[in-house]
Order: C-alpha cells, then sequence, then structure tokens
C-alpha cells in the first residue's frame, strides 16, 4: 500500500495497527446533523413522499450544523456510540441492530432536520480540514478517488470548501503533500477518519471543536458495535 491509494480497513483488526506509514494516530470525526430554516422542506417538496435532503450548496447557505451531544439531549441516547448504531439500524446485521435507539432517534425528524451526511466528508468540516492540510507549511494537497482510482493534485489556497465533494462520485482520501494529516470519508458511514503523523491529536481536535471518537490500541473500524 502507498500512501495515495485508498485506505480501506479490515475490520476485524484495529484501526491503529492498519496504518500506512507515516501516520501514528487516528479518530472518527463525527458529521454534524443538519438543520436547514422552518418550512424549507415543505417548500421545497413537490410531492408528499418526496423523499428530501439539502445539497452541499443550500447547507452552506441556509443550513445549521446540529452537534451529535444535542442530539443526544434531545433523544436520551446515552453516547456516541448510541448515536451511530441508531443512524446505522438500517444495514446492520439483526444481532447488532437496535431498533429501540432507531426509534428514539426518528422520534426528533420533523421536516427540516436531516441525518449527517454518509460517504462523503461533511461541507461542516471541509473549510477547517483544508485550514488542517495546509496547517504545517504544504501548498498543495492529492485527493485519491477509489472508484476512478486516480489522484489528483490541488492547490489549497485555490480551492473553495465547496468543491470539495464534487471531486469524486463517493468516497475520497485527501491528504497535504509534506504527508502530516489525511482524511478518509468512508462508505456507508456518517464519520470521516482523520490520521496525523502527531501523537497527540487530542489538541488539534479540541481546537477545531470536532467531535470525535480517537482512536487507542484496540479501537475497531466499527467502532459503535458492541464488543463480542
Amino acid at each position: 500500500m502507498t500512501l495515495l491509494d485508498y485506505i480501506h480497513l479490515d475490520f476485524d483488526t484495529p484501526v491503529l495497527k492498519q496504518l500506512p506509514s507515516p501516520f501514528v494516530s487516528a479518530a472518527f470525526l463525527l458529521h454534524p446533523f443538519v438543520q436547514m430554516p422552518a418550512g424549507w422542506e415543505q417548500e421545497k417538496r413537490k410531492h408528499p413522499s418526496h423523499h428530501m435532503y439539502p445539497d452541499d450548496e443550500e447547507i452552506i447557505q441556509l443550513g445549521n450544523p446540529v452537534s451529535w451531544k444535542s442530539i443526544m439531549q434531545r433523544t436520551g441516547l446515552a453516547s456516541f456510540e448510541e448515536v451511530a448504531l441508531a443512524l446505522s439500524d438500517g444495514w446492520l446485521h439483526k444481532k447488532y441492530a437496535k431498533p429501540i435507539l432507531a426509534k428514539k432517534l426518528e422520534a426528533i425528524f420533523q421536516q427540516d432536520l436531516y441525518c449527517p451526511m454518509e460517504d462523503k466528508i461533511s461541507i461542516f468540516l471541509i473549510e477547517d480540514i483544508l485550514k488542517v492540510l495546509a496547517s504545517k507549511g504544504a501548498e498543495f494537497f492529492f485527493y485519491t478517488d477509489p472508484i476512478e482510482e486516480k489522484t489528483e493534485k490541488m492547490n489549497i489556497k485555490k480551492v473553495s470548501p465547496a468543491e470539495i465533494p464534487g471531486l469524486t462520485l463517493c468516497e475520497i482520501l485527501l491528504v497535504d503533500e509534506k504527508k502530516e494529516f489525511a482524511f478518509i470519508s468512508e462508505y456507508d458511514a456518517y464519520t470521516t477518519l482523520f490520521l496525523s503523523k502527531e501523537e497527540n491529536i487530542h489538541t488539534l481536535i479540541k481546537e477545531k471543536r470536532w467531535e470525535a471518537v480517537i482512536c487507542d490500541s484496540e479501537t475497531m473500524p466499527a467502532w459503535f458495535l458492541p464488543k463480542e
């Protein structure tokens, strides 16, 4: 595996044991839920059964991020793990599925509140991610598209946050030219995997006010599943 290969994690092995050099630490960044203005969905919907989700431009212009901790307070879900289980209930194996948790989450989904973005990096995180990629003096970043199997180089200062989600069809890996940091979107997940050369990433995560699950030696890729 080279650094610019898309990183597909083995779900039976702890995350930190799978990191390519030079990375030594990792965290799952939690994508915020999306709150649109009151009445937005009613105005946009053309049919009662029409499933609505705002696009990136609408989220940037009109949306507000809602933290997982705020969702926990509204629903009574007790942890990030329970929120993730509730979000993932539709595709989990029945031995892991928690319909009761999913119902608690569904109860607050009135119009204009939406689940976090999945598959792609949340538009709410991208501006800070670009700043982090440039924070060690990098002028460029590389992105890898695992579907088209291509890698491209871009100038950090010349790309806008709104451009990033459109660079690939779905998943994406972003890494700065100095290979200090990497950010990887995950298929069927509401998180972005953050990798760093630094041992202690707590300070940076706190500085950016990201909600995150920081990996220790036992953290698995499916970090929210109960241990067997």
